[in-house]
C-alpha cells in the first residue's frame, strides 16, 4: 500500500511580502550587538551522522522518535565527506521576519526567532528568503523551525559526540575587560598626569611625538632635526607592528568617543556621501601640512581633538579656551556613524593608516567557521564599519582593510563561532585588498551606521 502525506494547505491569496531591503530587527528587542546571546553551534568534525539530534528534536511534541518532524536536519556532505547541519541561526536581522506577510515571525529579547502558529499560513515565503533554508515543512505540510527549545535545546543535550553546542562563545569578554582599563589608564596618563604634552613626551630615555605634528613642524620650520624625526617614527613603527592600535587602545579622544557612544542616539541620520568618504582624512592631512608650510605654524594642532582633550584638564585650561567646543562638535558627528571623525577626518589616523596597510597585524575571518549571512555580529559591533555586511550576506569571505582597522578586537571578542582571528605576518594578496575595500566603502559606509 502506498503511503501518502497530507498536501500542504496554501491560502487562496497571500499578501505581498515586504521588500528585503527593509530588513531590520524589531525596535522593541534591539540590543547592543556586543551582548552575549547564546547560539547553537555545529562542529562537523565531531558529528558521526547518527541522527539522534533529529530523533530527539522531532519527538518534542509526540514523545517518540520522529526524525521527519525535526527542526534540525543533518545531511551527509558527499563532496567533502562528513556531515553538515541545517537549522535556524536566529539572525540579528532575520530575513524571514522581514518578508513574512502575516507578521507571524518575531524575535524576542533573548535573540530567539519564533513562528507564531496562530498567524502562520504556511505560505513558505520565509523558506525562500532564508539563506540557511532553516524553515522546514513538517509531515503535515506546516512550516516549522528551531526555537532553541526556549533556551534549552534538547539536540545539544543529547548529542553523544557534542557536535551540537549551545553557547555564547568564549567564557569571558577578556578583550573588552582589558581594553577599557588600558584606555582609562592612557587617558589619565595623557590628559591628567602629562598635561598638554601628548604631542611630544618622554618616557625614560625614549622621546615620542605625534607623527602628524612632526610633519607640520618640519614643513613650518623648514628644519629637519633627526631627534624630532626619530621621536615621530616611534608611533609609526608601532603602526607597522600593531596597525592602528593607538586609535583603538590609546587615543584619549577615541576613549571620549567610546564613552559618547553610550549616550549618543544613532537613528536614520546619514552623513552626505561627500562627508562620509574615507579618503577625506588624507586630504585633511595634506591640508594641515600645506597650511603649516604656508603659515609657519603647526596649523592643525590648535584644533586637534586629541590635543584639546589632553590640554583640557585643570581650571585654567577649562576656562581658557573656546577650543573645547571642538570636542562636542566632533562627537556629535557620531549621530550619523560611530567614530565618524576616526573614519573620515583624523589626519593622525591617516598617518597610521598609510603605514598599517603594509603592517604585520591583521584581522582574518575564517571562511569555514564563519556563518556569514546569518550571524554578522562582527559587522554590527565594528566601530569603524569596515566589515562588509554585504559580503557576509552574500556568503563571501570578508576582506578586512588593515588601513582602516583600529585593532580594537571587538569582532574577535564577540564572534561565537571563533571565526575572527588576530593574525601577525604579511598576508597574501587576497587578504590585503585595501583598494577593493576602499572602493566598496569609501562613500557609503555611513549608511550602515557603523555598528552599535
Amino acid at each position: 500500500m502506498t503511503q501518502t502525506h497530507p498536501t500542504p494547505q496554501t491560502p487562496p491569496s497571500v499578501p505581498p511580502a515586504r521588500p528585503l531591503k527593509e530588513i531590520v530587527s524589531p525596535s522593541a528587542v534591539r540590543h547592543r550587538p556586543a551582548k552575549r546571546l547564546n547560539t547553537l553551534l555545529f562542529h562537523p568534525e565531531r558529528c558521526s551522522g547518527c541522527g539522534l539530534c533529529q530523533s530527539v528534536c522531532g519527538g518534542r511534541e509526540s514523545g517518540r522518535a520522529s526524525p521527519e518532524a525535526s527542526r534540525v536536519q543533518v545531511t551527509g556532505n558527499a563532496a567533502r565527506g562528513g556531515s553538515f547541519a541545517v537549522f535556524c541561526q536566529h539572525c540579528f536581522s532575520p530575513r524571514c521576519l522581514a518578508v513574512c506577510p502575516q507578521g507571524a515571525v518575531s524575535r524576542d529579547g533573548a535573540g530567539i526567532v519564533r513562528i507564531n502558529k496562530a498567524l502562520c499560513v504556511n505560505c513558505g515565503i520565509c523558506q525562500q528568503a532564508c539563506t540557511e533554508a532553516a524553515p522546514l515543512r513538517g509531515p503535515a505540510g506546516d512550516i516549522r523551525k528551531c526555537d532553541l527549545c526556549d533556551g534549552d535545546p534538547k539536540c545539544a543535550k543529547n548529542c553523544p559526540q557534542q557536535a551540537l553546542e549551545y553557547t555564547g562563545g568564549k567564557k569571558a569578554q577578556w578583550i573588552a575587560y582589558l581594553r577599557w582599563p588600558v584606555q582609562i589608564l592612557a587617558f589619565l596618563l595623557l590628559a591628567v598626569v602629562l598635561v598638554g604634552s601628548v604631542c611630544s613626551l618622554s618616557i625614560a630615555a625614549l622621546d615620542i611625538s605625534c607623527p602628524t605634528g612632526v610633519l607640520q613642524n618640519i614643513v613650518s620650520s623648514k628644519v629637519l632635526l633627526l631627534t624630532s624625526l626619530a621621536a615621530g617614527l616611534v608611533l609609526v613603527a608601532l603602526a607597522f607592528v600593531a596597525g592602528r592600535a593607538f586609535c583603538g587602545w590609546v587615543c584619549p579622544f577615541g576613549f571620549v568617543l567610546d564613552l559618547a557612544d553610550k549616550i549618543i542616539p544613532r537613528g536614520k541620520l546619514r552623513l552626505p556621501a561627500l562627508v562620509a568618504n574615507r579618503h577625506n582624512k588624507y586630504g585633511v592631512l595634506l591640508g594641515a601640512v600645506t597650511a603649516s608650510a604656508m603659515t609657519g605654524n603647526q596649523s592643525f594642532c590648535t584644533v586637534c581633538p586629541i590635543g584639546v582633550v589632553c590640554r583640557s584638564y585643570g581650571v585654567q585650561s577649562t576656562l581658557g579656551g573656546a577650543e573645547l567646543a571642538v570636542i562636542p562638535l566632533i562627537a556629535a558627528m557620531d549621530i550619523g556613524a560611530k567614530r565618524s571623525w576616526c573614519r573620515y577626518f583624523c589626519p593622525v589616523g591617516a598617518c597610521f593608516a598609510l603605514v598599517a596597510r603594509f603592517g604585520l597585524l591583521h584581522i582574518e575571518i575564517g571562511a569555514e567557521r564563519c556563518k556569514k549571512f546569518s550571524c554578522k555580529r562582527c559587522a554590527e559591533v565594528c566601530p569603524v564599519g569596515i566589515i562588509p555586511e554585504q559580503a557576509l550576506q552574500a556568503g563571501e569571505r570578508p576582506v578586512i582593510s588593515k588601513a582602516e582597522c583600529i585593532a580594537c578586537l571587538r569582532c574577535v571578542d564577540v564572534c561565537p563561532h571563533k571565526a575572527a582571528k588576530l593574525r601577525f605576518g604579511l598576508p597574501g594578496r587576497a587578504k590585503t585588498a585595501d583598494s577593493a575595500v576602499y572602493a566598496a566603502s569609501a562613500g557609503n559606509t555611513a549608511s550602515a551606521g557603523g555598528g552599535s
